[in-house]
């Protein structure tokens, strides 16, 4: 036993020591902004390895993306907002790859009393470059909390993705709901209302972190816990973001700070520290900034006609604006407001977080330092002093802002503080819809969910969705179509493929214009919830979205509200690609059992054959109560893939790869053109069907059948008549009133015969229909004989007695459609290859350059076979196996031989052997 732990040990010694090598690592002496993508890299491992040793804390850290708007930023739930050499830090627009900082975070103080008996100014910071860390590596600042987090979680908690919440049952929770009486709602958004379970933003992130790990200065501020440092405060923190226009250029950033330890906290500061970078990573050397203190905000612009990272022109820069919205209060319960500013430049004296002395001195109320204009400067603006006793809590919040120039900075600003009066209920975009896309061949077929059908606007207390947009995107989500622009040649919106809206009179051209362009709500078209996109090239990759609209409020001056058009939900990237040769699509029928009788219709066809199976489906109905609903049952694995649903008036319904709308009759009513004498009937006699006045609707077709003799006798007046009527659909007689108008016990013109029934809830029969005999227009009157049949049809709802089966057939290939026709389809694209294609993408990143991979296609293949290419000598240069499902006759080469050398220009040919189907034999050319 003794032998086998030293073994142990020994090994965990090997195991450790590349991590104990690791903290010995020594960065550059220059300020992090100056590193080398190398240098920074290395030093992201180094600080890995340290903090995974250092700090329990470490592994409860995540990174998560905003992009509920405008604005695409990365966050840390340690507090930073961005971070140096990482992209997207404070993206502006979303998508352009135009970074506008390198990191900003809440950065606070206090003076207290150390062991010492010093009188000490103590600091906390969530940065990374300048921020305050130990020689080891160590940070002195924010560390998460695990309650506010799901460790399973790759992310920070997100309000638009429920897997990120925390799913612990216990009071520290802020999503616990310790009333819930379902699963459904046990854990819910903590709102920044303090309402659980209402998310004010269309997206907004939420963590809780404290500053324990700061062990700089020998203060302890609780009593009986030594290892807990720092100053003892908690901060439990939110961002937020509007997708609606008059606030899609702005991120809310809400601490609540909490003394959560056993000392007082006479004399706080808070405030944020952010380093920006007008015009790019590359371009920090020629800021300006600035400071309005009756606005409580601090921005930076780039110097005019400078250069910069992006190569665009100086006047289509943005300009960056941090505004404080809400500061901690006084003891009167006056905000105090912004109480100091400076803009040291970076990493020289006062430019840093680590210098706590320094700090508070630039902190200290009533310091406001001159700009040193066109340099390389940081912000650093807070609000104090006030106190915090253990136990008290007090809040901040700031406001992110980009605009275009100064004017739109400052409008943007002023939306921002009607945010914040609001109490953050401004208006939302519905909710964006869940996509799925389809790759065809040279389609692609993208469907989505109604689930923003569904929004609810808690600002307007109104459901007001109004439609959906599609856009693609061919360049990986950079652009989104044909840019509308304003006056000014600024992109505001996207023109979409197609537009779906409800069909309300909400139409046109939105009134009230914002920016010089006005908001288009569609034409009335109604709502679809697919759309195929054709004549697309096989092998391209193209990113789509889809969009949902509200109708906006023009009385009020308010815009409609549209989803992200970037999102990890409504946005999807897919490849178009041949089917395999042989493809047969997936089939689908719809069958009506016998036994039920309703003329409601139903269309189900395929949407994703590559899910659809061989299978059957029940669907069935059910009519209790005055709502009918429809469940569909997966006959192969008994579930009910739709449960209870009351879609049955054209709404789609979408499961295993199809999709379907089920259409009920909106009420039981006779059908004109059906109703009248059968075909043979000798009488003139005309008939007029109405509903007999107090009648019940009856969903059952009649007739009614003469004899030459007497064969039924009338309700309530016993008179013996020469007809019966029947109920076709059941085959069964049925009771019936005769109305003798001449009392002449025959019929003749003027009678009215009314049939009757028995329903559920009464013993007396009750009227239907209402039949009047009348006379002819024109010529004789032929009284109805023996063999005439008045015929009564209507429409009929669904009701449980209706039940259908839905029967799939999966995708297939046809070995017979492979030897005689698709063989001869197999093709290479492009053809010729002219020295780079529309196939080679550059990579996403926007630090990446080049074209991208190199590559043909060879299209329409069987799903197994092999593919041998030949230069025009016979020599044989490379062979590729092709072992594909049928849904990708596809198959990529990177023009690089067996050897892994590139091929030269010129003619080659190549042989598809599909062993017993057969063979293809075919060339293609190389050219500059």
């Amino acid at each position: 036993m003794k032998t086998k732990k030293f073994l142990f040990l020994i090994a965990l010694l090997f195991y450790i020591a590349p991590v104990i090598a690791q903290t010995s690592y020594s960065p550059p002496s220059k300020p992090m902004k100056y590193w080398s993508y190398e240098q920074f890299r290395q030093w992201l491992e180094w600080s890995h390895h340290v903090q995974l040793t250092k700090s329990n804390s470490a592994s409860d850290r995540r990174e998560g993306i905003m992009d509920g708007n405008k604005i695409r930023t990365v966050f840390y739930n340690y507090g930073s907002i961005g971070r140096p050499n990482t992209e997207p830090s404070i993206e502006w627009p979303k998508g352009s790859h135009h970074g506008y900082a390198y990191e900003f975070g809440p950065i606070i103080g206090a003076q207290v009393v150390d062991v010492h008996g010093d009188t000490i100014p103590v600091f906390s910071d969530a940065l990374i470059d300048g921020g305050d860390r130990a020689p080891s590596g160590k940070v002195w600042g924010w560390q998460p909390l695990p309650q506010a987090l799901n460790s399973a979680a790759s992310t920070p908690a997100m309000s638009n993705d429920p897997s990120t919440w925390p799913q612990r049952q216990d009071v520290d929770n802020p999503f616990y709901n310790p009333n819930a009486t379902s699963d459904k709602d046990r854990f819910l958004w903590p709102g920044v209302d303090d309402t659980l379970g209402h998310i004010s933003a269309d997206l907004e992130s939420y963590w809780v972190m404290d500053d324990r790990d700061n062990d700089e200065f020998e203060y302890y501020p609780f009593i009986n816990d030594s290892s807990r440092r720092g100053l003892g405060v908690q901060l439990n923190c939110r961002l937020m973001q509007f997708s609606a226009s008059l606030a899609e250029d702005i991120l809310f950033y809400i601490i609540e700070i909490k003394n959560v330890s056993d000392k007082p906290l006479d004399k706080v500061v808070v405030g944020m520290f952010g380093d920006p970078h007008i015009g790019g990573p590359g371009d920090f050397s020629d800021d300006f900034a600035g400071f309005e203190k009756d606005i409580n905000m601090v921005y930076s612009w780039d110097a005019e006609g400078s250069g910069n990272d992006y190569g665009i022109p100086w006047t289509d820069l943005g300009w960056l604006g941090f505004k404080f919205l809400e500061s901690p209060v006084d003891g009167n319960g006056n905000q105090l407001g912004l109480t100091s500013m400076s803009a040291p430049v970076y990493a020289s004296t006062g430019g840093s977080p680590s210098l706590d002395d320094i700090m508070w001195e630039n902190l200290r109320p009533g310091q406001f330092t001159g700009i040193k204009q066109n340099s390389d400067n940081v912000f650093l603006f807070g609000s104090g002093y006030f106190s915090l006793q253990p136990g008290q809590s007090q809040r901040f919040s700031v406001a992110i802002l980009l605009g275009q120039g100064k004017d739109d900075l400052f409008a943007n600003a002023e939306i921002a503080q009607e945010i914040y009066d609001l109490n953050y209920k401004f208006t939302k975009a519905p909710n964006p819809p869940k996509v799925t896309a389809v790759p065809g061949d040279g389609k692609v077929t993208l469907y989505w969910d109604t689930e923003a059908e569904r929004s609810y606007d808690d600002f307007f207390k109104a459901y007001d969705f109004e439609g959906y947009k599609v856009y693609r995107s061919t360049n990986g989500g950079q652009t989104w179509g044909q840019p509308i622009t304003d006056a000014d040649g600024n992109v505001r919106h996207y023109k979409p493929l197609t537009q779906y809206d409800r069909i309300d009179g909400k139409k046109g051209y939105f009134p009230k214009e914002q920016y010089g362009t006005h908001f288009n709500l569609g034409k009335d078209t109604g709502l679809k919830h697919t759309f195929i996109d054709s004549n697309l090239i096989n092998g391209v990759t193209y990113s789509y979205a889809v969009t949902a609209y509200d109708s906006g409020y023009a009385t009020l001056g308010v815009q409609p509200a549209e989803s992200n058009i970037v999102s990890s939900v409504n946005m999807i990237d897919v490849k178009p690609i041949a089917k395999a040769a042989g493809y047969q699509d997936a089939a689908i029928a719809v069958e009506h059992l016998p036994g039920g009788f309703s003329t409601g219709s139903m269309e189900f066809s395929v949407l994703d054959p590559m899910v659809v199976k061989d299978n059957s489906y029940d669907i069935k109905f059910n009519d209790s109560g005055n709502n009918v609903r429809v469940n569909i049952i997966n006959e192969q694995s008994g579930d009910t893939v739709i449960a209870d649903s009351p879609k049955i008036n054209g709404e789609p319904l979408m499961f295993d790869g199809l999709i379907g709308s089920i259409n009920n009759e909106k009420e039981i009513k006779v059908v004109d053109e059906k109703t009248g004498w059968s075909a043979g009937s000798k009488t003139t006699i005309r008939g007029e069907t109405t509903l007999f006045a107090g009648g019940i609707r009856y969903p059952r077709d009649l007739e009614i059948r003469f004899f030459d003799q007497p064969v039924d006798t009338s309700l309530f007046f016993n008179t013996i008549v020469k007809f019966q009527v029947w109920n076709i659909n059941e085959n069964k007689k049925i009771k019936f009133i005769f109305l003798d108008k001449d009392h002449s016990a025959d019929l003749s013109p003027g009678d009215e015969i009314v049939p009757a029934v028995t329903v559920e809830g009464s013993s007396q029969p009750k009227a239907t229909w209402q039949i009047k005999l009348l006379a002819p227009a024109t010529g004789d009157t032929i009284l109805p004989a023996a063999g005439d049949v008045y015929q009564i049809f209507v429409t009929k709802p669904f009701e449980a007695i209706d039940s259908y089966k839905l029967t799939t057939s999966a995708a297939k290939t046809d070995d017979k459609q492979i030897k005689e026709h698709d063989l001869d389809k197999i093709t290479v694209v492009p053809n010729p290859y002219v020295v780079s294609s529309s196939f080679e993408v550059p990579p996403p990143s926007v630090f990446s350059a080049g074209r991208g991979e190199r590559r043909l296609y060879f299209m329409h293949l069987p799903s197994k076979c092999v593919i041998r290419i030949y230069t025009l000598n016979g020599e044989l240069i490379k062979t590729i196996e092709h072992n594909t499902s049928i849904f990708d006759g596809s198959e990529p080469w990177d023009l690089v031989t067996y050897e892994g050398l590139e091929i030269a220009y010129g003619i080659y040919v190549y042989h598809v052997d599909a062993g017993n189907l057969g063979t293809k034999i075919g060339k293609f050319a190389v050219i500059k």
